[in-house]
């Protein structure tokens, strides 16, 4: 039961406190567990493919009634390949947890697999097709997301020149256009892996829009963001996906699942500049972004990217592949997977008296008053959270707090810390160096003094 508390002032005003976990809702919570703990606390079963609707992104409303029935004909091949077994509504009928009456009508239209799996990262999919418009020419695309984290798995795009897309509409003859695209994309999208980070890295990137444009003559920026985040993706990149949130949302509280979603360490603000349709088809299609960047952990800034080209080729088949004109992106988050990899230990950045400054923090996963002891050699490598670190380390001490970039620090490792962690050494203060590794210090407590009869 949480607490509360009352201050009184002067002139009888009393301020109303709260004391324990509602304290903290301002303060920005540490970076989700391993995908192998999250999985521990799921109880239930869930289909092991969903697929939904289609999302519209820049598409004329009216354009959109002309096509809702090739739409709804074409999402029935990929429900067909993967999720014949009925809605998720009737799914979640069997289930513990009913589906909330407020989500009967959203839970009805999404298609289910007849296989059930215990749910656990990777072990779900929910497949997406996007219909939306870039420039002269309509996007197709067919994203794959974690049911349990909301990270893209994979996508698939194909694209056709606006105009013929139009007219195809109009044209009853071509009614099976779509299909034959979507039927594509099916054919073409490859879910690999178990869904846990493929690099190692506690780096999740999160992608927004600086602002959304739906211009008839430029498309939507959402269409952009889509294709820039299947890039990153196939770069095996952890990315979170950009757009679809509520839909995961609706899903979740569908079949009782907890809130596990992956939360991004570092998060990508784009403000595009998209290329306006003309006379003649262009290719490759000229898109510019300029691209703010922030720590998603304490939320501060970073430098960002200035206005950069980014050349959409459009292959044979259809599919826009982004390809930027300079490295000043993916320079910055091969730094950042770098500095935030899980198979190296903290290390001591900075020594201010009793405190030392890591160069990891939360989005590494250490939290407010994690024991951390010096590592023993060898610390640092693969086994650095299960080393020989005891109750007699000679150098110990707790997080007390974390820093951002404002301080302006470097690791020994060579990249600048955006985010680390303040730690207060209890013992063996005047024995800090910088270039030292710290560990989870594994002794529980209560023990018996002297630790192992030291």
């Amino acid at each position: 039961m949480k607490q509360i508390l009352f201050k009184k002032f002067a002139h009888g005003v009393f301020l109303l406190l709260f004391a324990g976990p509602l304290a903290a809702m301002g303060q920005t919570a540490p970076a989700p567990s391993n995908a192998a703990d999250v999985s521990k606390k799921i109880p239930q079963n869930i289909p092991k493919v969903l697929v939904t609707d289609w999302r519209l992104f820049g598409v004329d409303p009216d354009l959109a009634r002309q096509i809702r029935n090739r739409l709804s004909k074409s999402r029935e091949i990929l429900i067909k390949k993967w999720a014949d077994g009925g809605s998720l509504d009737a799914f979640a009928e069997k289930s513990p947890k009913k589906t909330p009456p407020l989500l009967k009508k959203f839970a009805t239209a999404v298609a289910v697999s007849t296989d059930a799996t215990p749910a656990a990262v990777g072990a779900s999919i929910v497949y997406e097709p996007v219909l939306c418009r870039l420039g002269d020419r309509y996007v197709l695309h067919l994203g794959a997301a974690d049911t349990v984290l909301g990270t893209l798995r994979s996508a698939a795009n194909t694209s056709v020149d606006a105009k013929q897309f139009e007219a195809d509409a109009r044209d009853s003859s071509r009614a099976k256009n779509i299909e034959n695209l979507v039927s594509g994309l099916a054919a073409r999208i490859n879910v690999t892996g178990d869904g846990k980070t493929q690099d190692n890295s506690a780096l999740h990137i999160g992608m927004a829009l600086g602002r959304e444009q739906t211009r008839r003559d430029e498309g939507s920026a959402f269409c952009a963001l889509a294709l820039l985040a299947q890039n990153l993706a196939d770069q095996k990149f952890t990315v979170v996906r950009p757009w679809g949130s509520e839909t995961l949302a609706k899903i979740r509280n569908s079949l009782g699942l907890p809130s596990t979603l992956r939360r991004p360490t570092r998060t990508l603000v784009f403000l595009w500049d998209l290329p306006r349709t003309t006379a003649t088809a262009q290719n490759p299609m000229p898109l510019k972004a300029t691209i703010n960047i922030s720590e998603s952990v304490l939320g501060q800034p970073l430098p960002k990217i200035p206005e950069t080209d980014w050349s959409g080729k459009i292959a044979a088949d259809g599919q826009i592949s982004l390809t930027p004109a300079n490295s000043a992106l993916m320079d910055f988050l091969t730094r950042e997977r770098n500095s935030l990899s899980l198979t190296e230990a903290p290390q001591v950045a900075k020594i201010n008296r009793a405190w030392i400054y890591l160069d990891k923090g939360r989005a590494y996963g250490l939290q407010m008053d994690d024991r951390l002891v010096i590592g023993g050699a060898g610390a640092g490598g693969a086994g650095a959270n299960s080393s020989s670190a005891n109750y007699s380390a000679a150098i110990k001490g707790h997080v007390v707090g974390f820093f951002g970039p404002e301080k302006k620090i470097t690791s020994p490792r060579g990249f600048p810390v955006n985010e680390g962690a303040i730690v207060f050494i209890r013992k063996g203060q005047g024995e800090t160096k910088v270039g030292q590794t710290f560990v989870y210090d594994e002794t529980v407590f209560p023990t018996t003094y002297p630790a192992a009869g030291k």
